[in-house]
């Protein structure tokens, strides 16, 4: 049976505990091969982290539980339930990047259910701008290179291939695929690839429904023997009326699981892309609001966009029993 070590599949949902077992105490669980510690919240919810100080690598569930925090019980150190250090009783100031990497969590009495495969993290954004707004940016990525050209991956410098786009009633999808060019820097940093290699990627997303939209990013490495490297954003937009929209948002990668440091660079990178199309969003948003919405034209680039408008506008059409939009 010795074939059998760590066969395992990462990408599930396992059972780590029982309800009544998690409480605010700190109990300590090996879950496929790794030390995982867990914590109730204040609020009820279940944390879980790696149960391991990344200071000097004390077992956190030696530490103690105060408020919200988990404190260690060699230096004092103390950590979020998002893995991140807050404080550093030697010091005033917290080390960059300094975190225990944390686990999703979900809870569904009887069980505590954690999920072991890919890194994820996330945030929340106020837009002020009409949700569809950020679909149509979210469905075209031509804008990177002329709003984000400090961080766009080098396909995006010259002429994109054309996107392959699937249409079903419901939903959008497309992808492209680019030519092998070497990666940009915080691609390099993120992934760990050699700086001096060519690389091919595929983008691909989806407009799942009008409040959710997935991104996908592939860099293909088989010659490092890795398969692919893949990066998904994933954002849910909830509009809290027609000029504003809360964007809830995660980024999730299948490499480096166990470096929180890539975490915090890849945080680094979305903040400053979405926070930047956020400025122009409710720049957009704020001239309609003044001199109405007025003509436009569309490129090639648009027709996803445009396709997921017509799916919206059939679903209204649906709820308020008329026609469908007209197809072109």
């Amino acid at each position: 049976m010795s074939g059998l070590a760590g066969n395992y599949p990462l990408n599930c949902w396992y059972v780590a505990a029982t309800s009544d077992e998690v409480g605010r105490g700190l109990v300590g669980r090996t879950v496929l091969g790794q030390p995982v510690l867990f914590y109730r919240l204040r609020s009820g919810a279940v944390a879980a982290l790696e149960d391991r100080c990344p200071h000097r690598s004390l077992p956190l569930s030696y530490g103690t539980l105060s408020d919200d925090e988990v404190v260690c019980g060699y230096h004092g150190m103390a950590f979020g339930p998002d893995g991140r250090c807050v404080r550093v009783p030697s010091q005033e100031n917290v080390p960059y990047g300094a975190r225990a990497r944390s686990f999703p969590v979900t809870e569904e009495p009887p069980f505590v259910w954690v999920w072991m495969g890919w890194a994820t993290f996330g945030e929340t954004l106020l837009v002020e701008a009409n949700f569809l707004l950020l679909h149509e940016n979210a469905l075209d990525l031509t804008h990177f290179p002329h709003v984000h050209p400090g961080l766009s991956p080098s396909p995006y410098l010259g002429t994109p291939p054309r996107l392959e786009i699937e249409v079903t009633e419901t939903t959008v999808s497309y992808y492209r695929d680019f030519p092998p060019s070497p990666l940009v820097d915080w691609q390099a940093r993120t992934t760990g690839l050699p700086r001096d290699r060519d690389y091919a990627q595929r983008e691909s997303g989806e407009f799942v429904s009008p409040g959710l939209h997935v991104d996908r990013m592939h860099v293909f490495a088989a010659a490092e023997g890795a398969g692919s490297y893949d990066k998904i954003l994933t954002r849910a937009f909830t509009p809290l009326g027609p000029r504003s929209t809360l964007v809830h948002w995660q980024v999730s990668r299948n490499y480096l699981t166990g470096r929180p440091e890539v975490s915090d660079q890849l945080r680094d990178v979305h903040l400053a892309t979405l926070t930047a199309d956020k400025r122009l969003l409710e720049a957009i948003q704020a001239r309609a609001d003044r001199f109405g919405a007025e003509e436009e034209f569309n490129v090639s680039a648009d027709v996803a966009g445009l396709r997921a408008h017509r799916i919206i506008e059939d679903l209204l059409a649906a709820e308020r029993g008329g026609p469908p939009a007209r197809r072109t």
